[in-house]
């Protein structure tokens, strides 16, 4: 598979495994198990399928979701808790991360904690998954968020192939904690400004930071870069409708759009903007040459270098070698008749 096909391949894979914050979730609606949550007195909205709960300092308490098994087999559910972040398309999701921003004090995996991270479910029937949460100490303003994740593997046999295809059913039941209806003052921050290979495609990568425990929504983000005492941009992007979890980051993509990054010194002057704020940061970078040549080099589609010119040049020289070596070897013919 080319390096293009790949790349549409990701993308695509991305689109079908987004997650819809707070919500119970699935990655495909034929899967024959499903979960629920079993709300306790403490919540909040009662019309909500995910947990919204009203919490208190030191608080402890039992928190249920029940797996229902569908299929005439016995099945095996993995389960783990994530905490919410934001991806790069600007959704909140709920999956592994490899790290966890500086900004989030309380995750939600550090207090609440799973008695099985693997449960086997009879055909026809349901099991409890119990997870014991445990509040710290000290008591905080806005909320803390998260979420319950099942996975549950199939492996399937293509047809006609023979080839093993490990499938991988998901669902997320989120997990929202809360001690009063303070107001918190919202507060974004540019944390970095680096090039990046993105999914095989050359880019800037400017990291934001939501470090506030407040949802971000409708976010309007918009970037300009500029070389070094150069008034028009070399590159922008805008983007709107962004949402950041609490205490997230974001890594906002600046699509370098397959040219060539080319090291210098640059300028990003970037803008997010919600129906009442707006932030505005301007940020000098580099790019050096060793880091440019290397993403260049692994980026799919890449003008590497002007070769179809060469090719031409090519072509135009080579002939020209055939047209008088053909005309070099007619005068010798010539010469020989004319001794003759």
């Amino acid at each position: 598979m080319s390096k293009k096909k790949s790349f549409l391949f990701i993308i695509l894979l991305l689109l079908l495994s987004f997650t819809v914050p707070h919500l119970t979730y699935a990655q495909d609606e034929n899967v024959d198990y499903s979960v629920q949550a079993h709300l306790p007195d403490n919540q909040l909205d009662t019309k909500q399928t995910y947990f919204d709960l009203r919490v208190k300092p030191k608080q402890s308490q039992q928190l249920e979701v029940e797996i229902f098994n569908n299929e005439q087999e016995a099945i095996t559910v993995h389960t783990d808790i994530y905490n919410a972040s934001t991806n790069r398309n600007g959704l909140i999701v709920y999956e592994e991360q490899e790290e966890i921003s500086d900004s989030l004090d309380v995750p939600l995996s550090d207090i609440l904690t799973l008695e099985d991270e693997e449960v086997e479910v009879p055909a026809g029937e349901s099991r409890k998954v119990s997870a014991e949460l445990e509040m710290p100490e000290e008591s905080f303003d806005g909320i803390i968020l998260g979420g319950f994740y099942f996975e549950k593997d199939t492996e399937e046999e293509a047809e006609n192939e023979g080839v093993n295809i490990d499938n991988k059913y998901s669902y997320v039941i989120g997990v929202q904690l809360s001690q009063n209806d303070d107001d918190v003052e919202p507060e974004l921050s540019l944390e970095s400004v680096t090039p990046e290979l993105t999914d095989y495609r050359t880019s800037v990568v400017a990291t934001i930071q939501n470090k506030q425990p407040v949802i971000m929504e409708d976010l309007t983000i918009e970037a300009k870069v500029y070389e070094e005492n150069e008034e028009k941009p070399i590159q922008e992007v805008k983007d709107n409708n962004f949402k950041m979890a609490p205490n997230s980051d974001l890594s906002y993509t600046i699509d370098w759009e397959d040219r060539s990054l080319e090291a210098g010194d640059y300028i990003l002057h970037l803008t997010a903007e919600d129906k009442n704020d707006q932030w505005e940061w301007e940020e000098p970078f580099t790019i050096e040459k060793e880091e440019a040549d290397e993403i260049n080099k692994e980026a799919a589609n890449v003008d590497k270098g002007n070769y179809t010119l060469w090719f031409i040049l090519g072509i135009v020289v080579l002939f020209a070698i055939i047209a008088g070596l053909l005309l070099y070897i007619r005068k010798l013919k010539k010469d020989k008749t004319a001794e003759a």
